[in-house]
């Protein structure tokens, strides 16, 4: 694990993304010992509006909790993506949502991955809600932040029990959905 990670998820309001981020800087802090801060910024429009989250990993204190230098760039909307597609580093790994990011930048040279995220989630999950989850367990094995066992303890402690069985499916998905 690098001494110091950049993670930035963009979405739209309401797809649960920013919450996601709270759970991987729980999970690195809990699981790893390292610290982590999570910065979210979103609009006041509740739902529909652009919002991202970033999460800086470090084995060192974070003295400035802005990205930077951002290793991984998870996007949902095309209109998350286009606003937040910035201090992205040139050997950072991209992942869309390729149903709803189709435009992207000529000439990218980052590791791009374009999965049909909210389709599939609909489609193996059963519930829409979790698509926020589903994109989690991609963002642990790619970066590989969290082993899956760690991820799936961090998130079964964060909700309610009744929601352990379709929180559990989504990580799965999510670790299936990526090489």
């Amino acid at each position: 694990m690098p001494n110091r990670y950049e993670v930035r998820l963009a979405a739209v309001g309401g797809q649960g993304l920013i919450t996601a981020g709270a759970l991987l800087a729980k999970g690195v802090i809990e699981k790893k010992g390292m610290y982590a801060t999570q910065s979210p910024t979103y609009t006041s429009q509740v739902r529909g509006g652009p919002t991202k989250v970033d999460i800086l990993m470090d084995k060192e204190e974070i003295l400035f909790p802005q990205a930077t230098a951002i290793d991984l760039y998870f996007a949902t909307a095309q209109k998350s993506f286009d606003l937040y597609y910035h201090h992205i580093k040139s050997d950072a790994v991209i992942i869309v949502d390729s149903d709803l990011v189709t435009k992207l930048p000529p000439g990218m040279p980052q590791k791009l991955y374009g999965i049909p995220l909210t389709k599939e989630t609909v489609a193996h999950v059963g519930n829409i809600v979790t698509v926020s989850v589903v994109a989690l367990g991609i963002v642990a094995k790619v970066s590989k932040l969290l082993s899956k066992e760690e991820l799936q303890n961090i998130v079964v402690s964060s909700f309610p029990k009744s929601a352990e069985e379709l929180n559990l499916k989504a990580i799965d998905l999510g670790y299936s959905l990526i090489s």
